[in-house]
């Protein structure tokens, strides 16, 4: 009696068991079936004008646009079909004008753009999370836009005392978005949208506002491939920032002779100029940074010049038209690639990065007055 009520029971249990793995194939099986597998863009168009034109649909390859396809507007309205193995940044434009940027995933998505070239995108909520950043964006670029307009008819009627003051709103609207922005990372940093924004963005973010940027992250995001980039410039900032030692760069000059910044740094203040031939600011700068270089350079001052050019006989007939003295200049002709770029995270030209005798970075960032007083308060006027 006792064998066959354990038989009874065993095969109660496996009955149960066999009930509940068919029941949890069939969740699996309805879970895949919901899912989606490929994307549909469905776009309208308001502005006649732009009937019979194509949209690009695009996506960022090394801060270069790339079409991954085409489609017509025709009635006011295209789609696009496909799928993607993981969701990614794209970009709807038509001739120069950009719709709008969008998560392109494996998802029913709907783009409504109306007469003002205002676009609403809808249908997954990673999208409606960037509607809503772009909305936001929106409201202060829209104040941008007018006070622009506003400047070139000022310079137009020659109003200095106007164009002074437009271009300090300019710059006070700049930093509204530039914050605004930011918020938004630092508030959606473990999401898919908080990276996209954070991948176009973290060139432009200081050490400190990528310090407050990862500060929440989750060890998931710190080690996301989507991240990595702006993970590694902030480790590089930390590197590079004031107080810490140089980081030593060794590149060809004009004779294709490497020198290396080991070679100047411990003889005197050393100056890294980070330049090209192609940035007008760095050009309009170099007369202001020559006089410094001939007011101080038997005092013990130096200026090393790292050029992102990318052609030799562009860089030296560019040199030779700025009169260059004869500090050393070094290039890899690697343009934003340029090794130096990498080591001391540059994001924008012209850059400075001042060393002192024992190899410290002392300063970052300066230029013109600011570095003549620095260096007056270093070896005296």
């Amino acid at each position: 009696m006792f064998f066959i009520s354990l038989q009874k029971k065993i095969t109660k249990t496996q009955s149960i068991m066999k009930k509940t793995l068919i029941a949890a194939l069939a969740a699996l099986i309805f879970f895949a079936c919901g899912r989606e597998t490929t994307f549909t863009i469905t776009g309208t168009v308001a502005d006649t004008e732009m009937e019979g034109k194509f949209v690009r649909l695009e996506k960022i390859e090394d801060r270069t646009f790339v079409v991954v396809d085409s489609a017509q507007i025709i009635d006011g309205t295209y789609s696009f079909t496909g799928s993607v193995e993981t969701p990614f940044m794209a970009t709807l434009s038509v001739g120069t004008r950009s719709l709008r940027s969008i998560v392109l995933e494996n998802a029913k998505i709907k783009v409504t753009t109306d007469a003002d070239w205002r676009s609403t995108v809808t249908g997954t909520r990673n999208n409606d999370l960037l509607q809503t950043f772009s909305d936001s964006e929106r409201v202060i670029q829209e104040k941008v836009t007018e006070i622009v307009q506003a400047f070139r008819e000022a310079q137009q009627a020659g109003d200095t005392e106007l164009v002074a003051s437009l271009t300090e709103k300019h710059r006070e609207y700049s930093e509204q978005m530039h914050k605004n922005r930011l918020e938004f990372i630092k508030n959606n940093i473990n999401n898919f949208v908080g990276h996209g924004q954070l991948s176009m963005t973290y060139r432009r973010l200081s050490l400190e506002e990528l310090q407050e940027v990862f500060a929440n992250a989750t060890r998931q995001t710190l080690q996301s491939p989507k991240v990595a980039n702006a993970v590694d410039r902030m480790h590089i900032l930390e590197r590079t920032q004031v107080g810490q030692p140089f980081t030593d760069l060794r590149m060809p000059d004009p004779d294709g002779n490497y020198i290396a910044l080991s070679d100047f740094v411990g003889k005197g203040y050393v100056m890294i100029d980070f330049t090209a031939t192609w940035c007008g600011p760095c050009r309009v700068g170099k007369p202001a940074m020559i006089a410094t270089f001939n007011r101080f350079k038997d005092r013990g001052f130096n200026i090393v010049g790292v050029w992102f050019d990318r052609d030799h006989d562009t860089w030296i007939n560019g040199m030779n038209a700025l009169n260059m003295p004869d500090w050393p200049q070094m290039s890899d002709l690697r343009f934003w690639e340029s090794e130096g770029a990498r080591l001391y995270a540059i994001s924008s030209i012209p850059h400075s990065v001042l060393i002192d005798p024992n190899g410290i970075i002392i300063a970052r960032g300066l230029r013109g007055d600011d570095l003549d007083k620095k260096l007056e308060e270093l070896l005296g006027k």
